[in-house]
Formats: C-alpha cells, sequence, structure tokens
C-alpha cells in the first residue's frame, strides 16, 4: 500500500494546517484526520469500491469567507490561487484569486425556471395552460429566472411567465394528456404568445404513454423584452371538435440562452 501525503494550508474561518490523503487502501475514511478541513471523503460502506469522490470544504455563509471584510489581503496570496469553498446559503462554490472572492459555479443552474401545469380540461380543442408557482427542488420545480416570484395565483396572472431579463429563451413544453380514443386521431400541440399575441404554434403526433396517458413534447425559442409576458395554450389540429384532459403531469421548463 502506497500513500502520499501532501501538506497544504487552508483557511477557513480560522487558519488550519491540514492534510490531503491519496490512497489505494479500501476504506480511506478510517484514516482521515476529522482535523482535516481540506476535503471530505464520500464512502459507500454498501459497495465493493472504496472512494466515490470528496466534498468541498464549505461556510455557512459569504460573511464567513476568510480574507474578507477588514481580513482582505493587501497584496495576492499566490499559494491560495484557486481556492474553492461551498457557501451554504446560496448555493454556490466561490473562488478566491488570491485577493477577492467570486462565484465559480452554483449548484443550482440559475438561468432555467421549471414548472407544474395544473390540471386543465377543453371541449372545444383549445386551452390556457395554467402555471403552478409551486417551488418543490426535489423535484427539480424551482424558479431562478423569478419568472413567477410575486405574480398573483389566480386569475389571468396565473397562465403567465413574466419576463425579468431581456434576453433569447428555450421553452420546452411537456404535455400529459387523457381522453376519449377519439381525441388523438389528429396531432395535438401548443401556441405561445407574447402580451397575447401569438408567435408560435407547434403540433405533434401524441405518444401512447402507458395505455391511458398519451405525451407531446414540444420545443420554442422566443426573444422576450424585460416587462413582457408569455402565456401557453393547448389546441387541438381540428378546434372546436376535440375534447381532451391536460393532467397536472405536465411541466414547462424556461432556459435562458442569451
Amino acid at each position: 500500500m502506497k500513500k502520499y501525503i501532501f501538506g497544504l494550508s487552508l483557511f477557513i474561518m480560522n487558519i488550519y494546517s491540514a492534510q490531503v490523503n491519496f490512497t489505494n487502501i479500501p476504506n480511506p475514511d478510517s484514516n482521515a484526520n476529522g482535523n482535516d478541513q481540506v476535503m471530505m471523503y464520500i464512502t459507500n460502506t454498501n459497495e465493493a469500491a472504496g472512494v466515490k469522490g470528496f466534498g468541498l470544504p464549505a461556510v455557512n455563509a459569504e460573511v464567513d469567507l476568510p480574507y474578507t471584510g477588514v481580513n482582505a489581503p493587501g497584496s495576492r496570496i499566490e499559494v491560495l490561487r484557486g481556492l474553492l469553498l461551498f457557501v451554504k446559503s446560496t448555493g454556490e462554490v466561490m473562488v478566491f484569486d488570491g485577493l477577492v472572492w467570486s462565484k465559480a459555479f452554483e449548484i443550482e443552474s440559475d438561468n432555467i425556471s421549471r414548472f407544474q401545469l395544473n390540471a386543465v380540461s377543453t371541449t372545444t380543442g383549445t386551452a390556457l395552460l395554467p402555471i403552478n408557482s409551486l417551488i418543490d427542488k426535489p423535484n427539480f420545480l424551482a424558479d431562478p429566472l423569478k419568472l413567477k416570484t410575486n405574480v398573483p395565483t389566480t386569475g389571468a396572472d396565473l397562465n403567465r411567465l413574466y419576463v425579468r431579463q431581456t434576453g433569447l429563451y428555450r421553452i420546452n413544453v411537456n404535455l400529459n394528456f387523457t381522453g376519449a380514443a377519439g381525441s388523438f386521431s389528429n396531432r395535438l400541440g401548443a401556441s405561445l404568445y407574447v402580451n397575447d399575441v401569438k408567435r408560435f404554434q407547434l403540433l405533434e403526433e401524441t405518444v401512447n404513454f402507458d395505455g391511458t396517458n398519451r405525451k407531446i413534447n414540444l420545443d420554442f425559442s422566443v426573444y422576450a423584452v424585460q416587462g413582457q409576458y408569455i402565456t401557453l395554450e393547448s389546441i387541438s389540429e381540428v378546434s372546436g371538435t376535440t375534447t381532451y384532459n391536460v393532467t397536472n403531469n405536465s411541466y414547462v421548463t424556461v432556459e435562458k440562452v442569451l
């Protein structure tokens, strides 16, 4: 068994003298020092292999980052250039360039919002899609783009996504349908409106998902200006003659591309 030990200096809140252990032993946790602050071993004792990965050292908030405020260095600390720390309160990983901290990346993407659609039924072939503002991060429902922030959850605003930043957006609409067999003899799809003006319509053949539910998946790209709002509508190829239900197992995902 070979073990290589490298001494590093890492400052987290206070100054710690730490070691990083690189080893091929099956269970490195038994050799880890609880006082080491450089990295944390992550293992799964139920699996045959040993090390699965490691976690970054973390602080609770940005104010807890070392070398900030009155402790900011007067000259660049080269040995600490590239140091990474995870900030729990923001979900961001910060990088130190020897002088100041800046965001390296976020654990949760800051350019993608995803919402569940409320169930809606139609006998006319078209229905505005009600967009639920629920935030449920374990199920990938979040709104970093603030499209539904401070938007009423009833009335016309329920159907609207408000653009906070001018840019190009990719909008994915995943619709789950139920209904009588005749409902699916023609294509179904969606229309996209900006400030109640129709921009796009897309139609697709539905896919029989499980004998009861049918699905379609549509992608729109639209340039929108701050202050505008986007609404979505389910449509039928033969409007006025189709009855179907859009279930709450339907979603809209909005990605800010540029």
